[in-house]
């Protein structure tokens, strides 16, 4: 599958992409069952991945004045 994205979209992605994160990182630390725990890393390994896919699209972005 292929997305294209503006710039202010891949700024708002990755944005979104570093909230869920700081969000899972609590939710990781206050689960209690290991089957929880485990999916929730799950979840944030993949959200960690994409971040780091759209860090240098979003660092790449010239801005022009």
């Amino acid at each position: 599958m292929l997305l294209e994205l503006s710039n202010d979209e891949s700024r708002v992605l990755k944005d979104a992409v570093d909230s869920s994160l700081q969000t899972l990182l609590d939710e990781i630390a206050h689960a209690d069952r290991a089957e929880h725990k485990e999916a929730l890393h799950q979840r944030y390994d993949r959200l960690a991945a994409l971040q780091r896919r759209l860090e240098p699209v979003v660092e790449s972005e010239q801005v022009y004045a």
